[in-house]
């Protein structure tokens, strides 16, 4: 019953990734004044009505968004507009996730979301661009969407031997045991006499067939994945 258990759940893990990495990407976008910034934050207040432009977006519940890339730019190198983002809670109430705000001669701003511990957060967002200290309440901006990529989950190594064997008799060693939840392996690698170091490569074959001399054996594979993490399986032969 644990083996049926382990199985499903690996299954449920690979459809979890699978269905994360087939979602969908929020469409990329552009947006531009519309003339409403003609007041420098400097002189008025940074935030005060007339200072600044609000241009809201939503990234929906079924998007999988691993950074979200916002970029203002105006023409005047003098000019100096300010970068924030935000999302909006359960109450509406604007919570920071995002800014930027250099000074002249920049003609730009860029400020990146960057997903954490999974996609990018659904929800409804606002781009406000703040006129710092700009003579003109022109600008343009884009926003740009990269897919999220899970963390790759490491492989897991096995390593079955005969416990012993005669002095140059050939003999199996399996990997076969070993997984991957969300790839596959590419290669097999095998330490034959205990040094740390790698001595053969199987590619992706999982086992390897090698003739021992007298004594005790102390044997490793190294198993990598396709996105390069590796695992370790130990096991000892007693050769006489």
């Amino acid at each position: 019953m644990r083996r049926v258990l382990v199985a499903v759940a690996m299954v449920v893990a690979v459809l979890a990734v699978a269905a994360v990495v087939h979602a969908s990407v929020t469409k990329d976008f552009t947006f531009k004044s519309t003339g409403k910034a003609t007041q420098p934050g400097a002189v008025a207040g940074v935030g005060a009505a007339g200072t600044y432009e609000d241009i809201p977006f939503t990234i929906a519940s079924g998007d999988a968004d691993g950074t979200v890339s916002v970029t203002l730019t105006w023409t005047n190198q003098v000019d100096d507009w300010d970068l924030y983002v935000y999302r909006k809670d359960a109450s509406g109430n604007l919570v920071p996730v995002g800014s930027s705000a250099g000074g002249p001669p920049s003609t730009s701003e860029n400020a990146v979301i960057q997903a954490q511990d999974g996609p990018v957060p659904p929800g409804n967002y606002v781009i406000r661009a703040q006129n710092y200290a700009a003579t003109s309440s022109a600008f343009t901006g884009s926003v740009k969407f990269t897919a999220y990529v899970p963390p790759n989950q490491p492989p897991s190594a096995s390593l079955k031997a005969p416990s012993s064997a005669r002095a140059g008799q050939t003999i199996t060693l399996d990997a076969s045991g070993s997984r991957d939840p969300d790839g596959r392996i590419v290669d097999y690698s095998w330490d034959l006499n205990g040094d740390g170091a790698m001595d053969a490569s199987s590619g992706t074959t999982p086992t390897l067939q090698h003739a021992f001399s007298k004594g005790t054996q102390y044997l490793t594979v190294r198993v990598t994945d396709d996105r390069g993490a590796r695992a370790y399986a130990n096991a000892t032969v007693n050769v006489r």
